[in-house]
């Protein structure tokens, strides 16, 4: 009998070429672990998220692995559409891929395969494109030595000039405390820099910075940002120079898990290339949910697809197993206090 899949969880947006936005997510099968077997499914929506249809599997996991992980959508230069991820053979290794579509997202092909059997892990929707052209895509290695199921893990990147065919692999490794840093998102600044933040157990957001595309980093520094352990979002507004920092804001050291509860899900601005955040708003507040590794990209029109995992704390505090995506449509004033709301969350079950 087959694996039946319940769960959902790493997920990327990408617009179409016709305003419809393609939706690639993982369906886990059996408990919903990090290890549990995956595939990777595609839905469509034709109203800006508020419903999807066209369910499609895009790739199962392959045969004697544990599953297939973390998809990252971009746009190719010649107009295609990348696909990028990761097969887990076993813990601590595994094997990066890019799959290209030529057909908007209809069906994908092999186009690269990079860093076999290494522990070069990747996070969902980090892929991004520099103002060089190069791609930056980040990885979340475990410290030489140390267990690959628990870390902990240091945060880096890989890099690509040449659209996806050949990959470069960063020679720093940004290493914290306790768990270390994970799952880091990357995006680059109006004045040239790249800017890294990542998930730690520190209660503050620690950022990183690259003057060089990607090619090395610094240590990294506490923001004024409180932070659980969990994943949080970095992404350029459109037509300006602030960006958008998207995670849960609370702390709690004492809390069962993770340091806090990740909730509420909210948005901030920074104005000065990441050095301070204003117009802090939460998108999501349910004390009862947890709200997850959002993910963030923009359309044509300005308007921010925003997705992310949800589910319910037991009577206990942790987090159930059978998770949920959101999708949310935001006007970009929005996230300044201006009128504009966003649109309800839709769940995609």
């Amino acid at each position: 009998m087959g694996c039946r899949f319940e769960s959902y969880s790493g997920r990327d947006v990408v617009e179409l070429n016709d305003g419809r936005i393609l939706l690639v997510y993982m369906e886990f099968s059996g408990s919903g672990s990090d290890f549990a077997k995956t595939r990777f499914v595609a839905q469509e929506s034709a109203d800006g998220g508020v419903t999807w249809g066209r369910h499609r599997v895009v790739t199962e996991t392959s045969a004697g692995d544990l599953n297939v992980y973390s998809p990252n959508l971009i746009r190719a230069k010649d107009g295609g559409i990348l696909l990028l991820f990761m097969r887990q053979h076993r813990p601590g290794s595994l094997t990066n891929y890019v799959w290209k579509s030529t057909d908007e997202g209809k069906t994908f092909s092999p186009l690269a395969t990079f860093v076999p059997k290494r522990d070069l892990a990747l996070c969902n929707a980090t892929i991004k494109r520099l103002g060089s052209g190069r791609l930056l895509l980040p990885a979340n290695p475990v410290v030489a030595g140390k267990p690959a199921e628990t870390g902990p893990y240091a945060a880096t990147t890989l890099y690509s000039d040449d659209d996806g065919l050949t990959w470069t692999v960063s020679e720093s490794r940004v290493e914290l405390p306790m768990r270390g840093a994970m799952e880091p998102h990357v995006e680059q600044t109006a004045d040239g820099r790249v800017l890294m933040v990542m998930r730690n157990q520190l209660g503050k957001l620690h950022i990183s910075e690259s003057t060089n595309d990607g090619a090395t980093w610094s240590a990294a520094r506490p923001s004024d940002l409180i932070t659980p352990e969990s994943c949080p979002k970095l992404v350029r507004i459109p037509g300006t120079s602030d960006l958008l920092m998207i995670w849960n804001n609370s702390y709690d050291p004492k809390f069962r898990s993770h340091f806090g509860k990740r909730s509420p899900l909210t948005a901030a601005v920074s104005k000065d290339h990441g050095k301070s955040w204003q117009h802090v708003r939460d998108i999501e507040t349910d004390p009862t949910r947890a709200f997850s590794n959002p993910g963030c990209r923009f359309t044509k029109k300005g308007q921010a697809i925003l997705n992310y995992w949800t589910c319910e704390y037991l009577p206990d505090w942790a987090m159930q197993d059978v998770i949920d995506i959101r999708v949310a449509v935001v006007d970009k004033s929005w996230f300044y206090g201006e009128p504009a709301k966003p649109a309800q969350a839709r769940e995609k079950k």
